[in-house]
């Protein structure tokens, strides 16, 4: 009997695995939302990424093969909000069947302004305490996340009207994170329907790994939060609202806008007046202004990366993001040389 049993198993097997379509067509903007877009998908294919290693959404320009392969996919998630101003011109001549995946829409997420000026006001630490989920929560989200989506279609939670004035660079909230990740069950499930038990089950394992990364970069940075730094542009609002830590300035707003003498000067007051440890610097920019404001103060020198360049594309590329932004961080804030 046991035997027979064992056979049925083994028989039953490989049908279960006949019933995954391959997920084919699949593009991604920049790594950190491909890692999740693969998460999902996990063995039923392969997403493409089109911005990898340094290269900045800012001012990235398609190859002439992405444009083709964009032409004969079947999705193409972005982040939005003119994050990846590089798609707009390509997107006016995508065939209908293409679908633009904007997460700043698809999905329900905390969405923050931009700030004003280089030099912030302190942060309320009471306000930003970091929230923790738990396993049960999921689970009373999960019976609400079909009706959430269908409510989508006829009313996005958050639109790309707001470009200018929203803050896109979302993806490093972990809360947010784990509404990508659901919006991207839907958004491939509608191609393939088949798969969307696997998606799920995906999706599952993938907020359960980021839950538990959240939970121990929290404990990490509980010895650092009150301990001021700058950094080199405002692209870290999110991590540091969720993880209660108190950035006091940016030396730019955006990367690719030109530094005034009067910004130079009030960066350089407010590291003066906060007495921050670091001021971080981006891989992807010329470290020259960072140096410039540096000179002559005590403060130390690290960095930052919001996308994780040097971090191998894939389904652990966002974990390992947030563990690099939390280990630079500590790593020059607890610094007592």
């Amino acid at each position: 009997m046991k035997k027979l049993l064992l056979a049925l198993c083994l028989l039953a097997s490989p049908i279960v695995s006949a019933q995954a379509a391959e997920t084919t067509g699949v593009l991604v903007s920049i790594a950190p939302l491909h890692s999740l877009v693969q998460g999902v998908m996990g063995k039923t294919g392969e997403a493409d990424l089109l911005l990898s290693g340094y290269a900045s959404p800012h001012d990235y320009q398609l190859k002439p093969s992405q444009v083709r392969a964009m032409q004969k996919a079947n999705f193409v998630f972005y982040i939005g909000g003119g994050l990846e101003t590089f798609l707009a011109k390509s997107f006016d001549t995508l065939p209908p069947h293409v679908r633009k995946i904007s997460m700043s829409s698809k999905a329900r997420l905390e969405i923050l302004e931009n700030r004003e000026g280089g030099a912030w006001e302190a942060h309320d630490h009471s306000a930003h305490g970091h929230e923790g989920e738990n396993e049960d929560d999921h689970k009373a989200e999960g019976h609400k996340e079909e009706a959430a989506h269908k409510e989508h279609d006829h009313h996005d939670h958050h639109d790309d009207e707001h470009a200018e004035t929203d803050d896109h660079h979302f993806w490093l909230s972990p809360s947010n994170a784990k509404a990508m990740v659901k919006a991207i069950v839907q958004e491939l499930a509608r191609v393939y329907p088949e798969n969307k038990s696997i998606y799920k089950e995906n999706a599952k394992a993938l907020i359960a790994s980021i839950s538990a990364t959240d939970q121990k970069i929290a404990k990490d940075l509980e010895s650092i939060k009150d301990v001021p730094y700058i950094v080199f542009h405002d692209a870290y609002q999110y991590f540091e609202k969720h993880y209660a830590l108190t950035a006091v300035g940016s030396i730019l707003l955006e990367p690719d806008e030109a530094p005034s003498v009067g910004r130079i000067q009030e960066i350089r007051g407010k590291l003066k007046e906060t007495k921050a440890a670091c001021i971080f610097q981006e891989p992807q920019f010329s470290d020259k202004l960072v140096k410039t404001v540096l000179e002559g103060t005590e403060a130390r020198n690290g960095t930052l990366d919001p996308i994780g360049a040097d971090i191998e594309p894939g389904p652990n590329h966002y974990i390992k993001t947030l563990e690099n932004l939390a280990k630079n961080l500590k790593g020059c804030l607890s610094h007592t040389g």
